[in-house]
């Protein structure tokens, strides 16, 4: 109810997300005034359409297969059938989300691996030091973390200007594709605030802010999804029935992603039971009535309202356990409870990236599911959640791989 009452609320607290502003700029679309942000977000929703997804859907899978090829060679070759799936799930979202925001090629000694350590450490860093736990040296050391994924980010926005420059100039035989992605906008497009082309630090802040939060969220949902599979053998069967049935061997191809309905319902319970932002929020510039079970709750403007994702999905299952697992009925229905299921947040601040997301996801689980029976390769007790501005498992998900048949090239 209350959720349902702060659709049309837009305006998020400054001082929550402060300590992300290395990162993302002082005055960061993440938190722009509600007016501002629904400016912004009409101009960036063409770059996150399904018909951009579809343009860069057959690189994002080369991506997947690439994770899961090397998998089985490893099997095979090493004997080593247990992964972190948190890493690979990560990793998969990582050169998925360039490839989906930028549109560009990493340069060919770009170092995959180094680039995610020095996010991952940024991100944990930054976190801890809004609570004076850092050290210096490692103080130092984010700094430097900071100055490698901006370099990163700089050749990627260079090599974008240098293809549409050239394109334009007749140069080369390139062709610019008929949809816009998100840097193709930014670079090619003016401002819609000011008019004006957008200024080089304005591009870095935003794609850095997309791509931070593409890669983090979608990263740990295919981990979560799989750790959730891991609980239950029925599930992990209709899963794999159902793919075998549509895909008949061959790799998913966009369309084939739509017919895969329950995969996309234990997707969606995944992230009921272990949303990827645990914790969202409002800032009330005026006085404002929220509704509640009984009387409307009448807040003063100031005030922060914070909505414990977790918790409010855990109300969907009216009958049953709504901490336990459990993709035998669609606990998503939005008729059933319209505001229950908000893993990518509500109202006027919902994800714009979110079929992106939920692609990414689907995708990298069905290639998973193909390939491999998945079995939780630690106790379950040592599976924990770290929230630090993302859910993230605290000591990682390691997963046990046991080959199904092959797949057909």
């Amino acid at each position: 109810m209350t959720i349902r009452s702060s659709l049309n609320i837009g305006d998020r607290p400054r001082n929550m997300y402060k300590f992300l502003e290395p990162i993302w700029g002082k005055d960061n679309l993440y938190v722009f005034s509600a007016d501002r942000a629904k400016i912004y977000r009409s101009f960036f929703d063409p770059a996150l359409s399904v018909d951009v997804i579809i343009d860069k859907y057959h690189d994002m899978r080369n991506f997947g297969v690439e994770i899961v090829d090397n998998w089985e060679k490893s099997i095979v070759l090493k004997h080593e059938n247990v992964v972190r799936m948190q890493d690979q799930g990560l990793e998969f979202s990582l050169k998925a989300t360039i490839q989906a925001l930028f549109g560009v090629n990493l340069p060919q000694d770009f170092d995959l691996v180094a680039y995610k350590k020095a996010y991952d450490d940024v991100i944990n860093g930054l976190f801890d030091k809004q609570f004076n736990v850092l050290s210096n040296l490692r103080d130092e050391k984010i700094q430097n973390s900071i100055k490698h994924l901006f370099q990163v980010l700089c050749i990627l926005i260079d090599e974008k200007k240098r293809i549409i420059a050239s394109t334009i100039q007749g140069v080369n035989n390139t062709i610019l594709p008929p949809r816009k992605d998100l840097l193709d906008l930014l670079v090619s497009e003016k401002d819609p605030e000011t008019g004006k082309n957008f200024e080089d630090e304005k591009i870095k802040d935003i794609m850095s802010l997309f791509l931070t939060c593409g890669y983090l969220t979608t990263g740990v949902a295919i981990s979560w999804t799989i750790f959730c599979i891991t609980q239950d053998r029925n599930v992990q069967t209709k899963i794999q029935n159902e793919i075998d049935y549509n895909l008949k061997g061959q790799l998913p191809l966009y369309h084939d992603l739509l017919n895969l309905n329950f995969l996309n319902q234990v997707i969606k319970e995944s992230l009921r039971i272990c949303p990827p932002i645990p914790i969202l929020s409002r800032y009330l510039e005026k006085n404002t009535d929220l509704e509640t079970m009984n009387d409307p709750l009448n807040l003063q403007a100031g005030t922060v309202v914070l909505y414990p994702i977790t918790v409010t999905h855990e109300d969907i299952h009216i009958e049953c356990d709504s901490q336990k697992f459990d993709a035998s009925q669609p606990s998503f229905n939005q008729l059933k409870a319209p505001f229950n299921h908000c893993p990518f947040g509500f109202g006027d601040r919902i994800c714009p990236a979110e079929k992106l997301a939920m692609v990414e996801i689907k995708l990298m689980v069905c290639l998973i599911m193909q390939r491999f029976h998945v079995e939780l390769a630690m106790p379950l007790n040592r599976v924990s959640g770290d929230e630090k501005f993302i859910l993230m498992a605290r000591n990682d998900i390691y997963i046990k791989l046991i080959p199904r048949k092959g797949i057909e090239e």
